[in-house]
């Protein structure tokens, strides 16, 4: 598992690798993962891992010379981190994706590239050439959703039957007994509404308008609170706009919280609000519904693909409308309903871990059958055999 990023990190390309080597290991696969250091960050749990330094942000860390020495250790930690792979799995984009997709081909390495979001929607064909070739260079490209498959389609960078692999929902995410939820929220201080949100603080995440919305809303919900999981450079300004709107008693700014508390979180919360400006999947949304608790959700590619799943229990908004996002959540709290049966049962056929890890399996012994006839070994995306997965 090749990626920029690791626990406790909340990025998709954080926790979906974690997930999978955990997954992979339990199936009898041998897993290494490269990253780069982090000095919070924990590793997954099974299996080797190698840390490559990140690119400085320095003059002379961005100078060509500067970009050279970065490819020249990442390449360096590539090599060491893929002896003995059968498969190299590359998650998202960044340097340490380039330059690992480089060292694979040279290898004769299989990659598997999953595809998150940013990486697709922000594509541009001039700045981008390095991951273009990566993207085209894989053996399987996989998507975080439909909507961003066919976004990678209109670009010319897979073709349309590419496969979706939906993230899955880790078993911790799981609907509480009625006292167990009560207790969550003693603990967390809780007697009128919740509205919790969850995601790193940064301008997509649509978060001045949620605090927006949520102006509008605390009048009418006099004791309603505002939960926001999640930190990022955008911090101060969203403090200093919930102080001036006079709701900064009503909102709690958590953090940074770690993915094993989230569950509680998720439980306690009576709403769970996602106003997302971009989103390519949300599966914020989707441990939130595995807790029991709903979701208002503005109206992107991914929220509209969830809703298609969650009919009864995702509520949506147009993107970017404050007023239009606090009437739902009012609206959605007047209810006072958990999620419906449907919504839990489709929570454990389709979305759980280990029916994730398998289906990347499967897109595994895919991208090896062409080595495997090369080898004289028979091709089979069944072949029960374990792989070494970097």
């Amino acid at each position: 598992m090749v990626t920029p990023h690791m626990p406790p990190e909340q990025a998709a390309n954080a926790l979906l690798p974690a997930v999978l080597v955990r997954e992979l290991t339990r199936s009898g696969h041998t897993t290494t993962f490269l990253t780069h250091r982090n000095p919070e960050g924990r590793a997954p749990g099974t299996g080797r891992i190698f840390y490559a330094a990140r690119r400085g942000k320095g003059a002379l860390a961005r100078s060509p010379l500067g970009a050279l020495a970065t490819a020249a250790r990442l390449a360096a930690a590539s090599f060491r981190a893929f002896r003995g792979a059968d498969v190299v799995h590359l998650h998202s984009n960044g340097f340490i994706v380039d330059v690992a997709g480089w060292v694979a081909a040279g290898l004769g390495r299989p990659t598997v590239l999953t595809l998150y979001g940013t990486d697709i929607w922000h594509f541009d064909p001039q700045r981008n050439r390095r991951f273009a070739d990566v993207i085209r260079g894989a053996r399987a490209r996989v998507f975080y959703s439909r909507a961003l498959r066919d976004r990678a389609v209109e670009l010319g960078l897979t073709d349309g039957d590419a496969p979706v692999i939906y993230a899955p929902v880790d078993d911790g995410f799981s609907v509480p007994t009625d006292d167990a939820r009560a207790a969550m929220r003693r603990a967390l201080g809780i007697t009128g509404p919740l509205l919790l949100t969850v995601k790193r603080l940064h301008q997509v995440a649509g978060y001045e308008d949620l605090l927006r919305a949520f102006a509008i809303v605390a009048p009418r919900v006099p004791d309603a609170l505002l939960f926001i999981a999640g930190d990022g450079a955008l911090r101060p300004d969203l403090e200093r706009q919930a102080a001036e709107a006079g709701i900064s008693q009503r909102v709690r700014f958590l953090g940074l919280v770690d993915n094993r508390e989230l569950p509680r979180y998720c439980a306690a919360a009576d709403l769970f609000v996602l106003p997302s400006r971009l989103e390519s999947w949300g599966t914020v949304m989707l441990e939130a519904l595995a807790c029991g608790t709903r979701v208002v959700a503005t109206a992107t590619a991914g929220a509209r693909e969830a809703k298609g799943f969650f009919e009864d229990d995702v509520r949506l908004t147009p993107v970017e409308d404050a007023g239009a996002l606090a009437e739902a959540v009012v609206q959605a709290i007047g209810e006072g309903r958990r999620t419906s049966d449907a919504t839990r049962r489709r929570i454990e056929t389709t979305f759980r871990p280990g029916g994730c890890a398998k289906a990347y399996e499967d897109v595994y012994e895919e991208a090896l059958a062409p080595f495997d006839s090369a080898q004289g070994r028979k091709a089979s995306t069944h072949d029960s055999t374990n792989r070494n997965v970097t």
